[in-house]
């Protein structure tokens, strides 16, 4: 399933695609059953009858609850912005998620070749998970760490898996408190930004985890 979130300004705008997936990821438990008695030569003998069972992992994003709307960010070469995506996981075990931006921050259209002016302004991404027990995990990074190839690549950067995202655990069934932050302060240099509209996408996706 996927979910579309966009944050919009004439000057600066940007957009949150969250896609669930689900991953498998099996508990494995076993028990013994006494079984009949059985007897040999006169003397009873004791069965007994081994019963395994597993219960895959399943984990997305709670039905009508996935990271999603619109924001404005205003003139961010002016003030500071910020806009919070509350978000439910819906999670069996433990579980991962992880963010992929597309532009590494608020790109312009067309970049300037002039020297002295940017067409690309940074941002945080702030991920605030809830788990069962009372369990948090909460991490931020610049966006410029969210793209394929960063030289300091975040945490939770790429496509969620059984290893790979930020982690939450032991579980988190339909509990309120997770939520995608993204934030900047008044663009202050190095350089002038143009003017324009700036946009970015951030692809967010959920698994379980081992």
């Amino acid at each position: 399933m996927a979910f579309h979130l966009s944050i919009a300004r004439s000057i600066a705008s940007a957009a949150l695609l969250a896609a669930a997936s689900l991953s498998p990821m099996a508990a494995l438990a076993q028990s013994t059953i006494p079984g009949p008695t059985a007897y040999a030569g006169g003397a009873p003998i004791s069965l007994t009858i081994p019963v395994t069972a597993s219960v895959g992992g399943r984990c997305g994003f709670a039905a009508g609850a996935a990271p999603s709307g619109t924001f404005d960010a205003g003139a961010i070469d002016i003030a500071g912005w910020s806009g919070q995506f509350a978000f439910t996981l819906n999670c069996n075990g433990a579980a991962r998620v992880a963010v992929v931006s597309a532009n590494g921050g608020l790109r312009t259209a067309l970049l300037p070749a002039e020297a002295g002016y940017l067409g690309l302004a940074p941002y945080s991404v702030k991920l605030n998970l809830v788990g069962a027990a009372g369990s948090t995990a909460t991490q931020t990074c610049q966006v410029a760490t969210l793209v394929s190839g960063a030289s300091t690549p975040c945490t939770f950067v790429g496509t969620a898996s059984q290893t790979n995202g930020l982690r939450i655990g032991p579980s988190s069934q339909n509990l309120v408190g997770s939520y995608l932050e993204v934030s900047a302060p008044p663009y202050a240099g190095p350089g002038i930004l143009v003017q324009g509209t700036y946009t970015d996408t951030l692809t967010v996706t959920v698994s379980a985890s081992i």
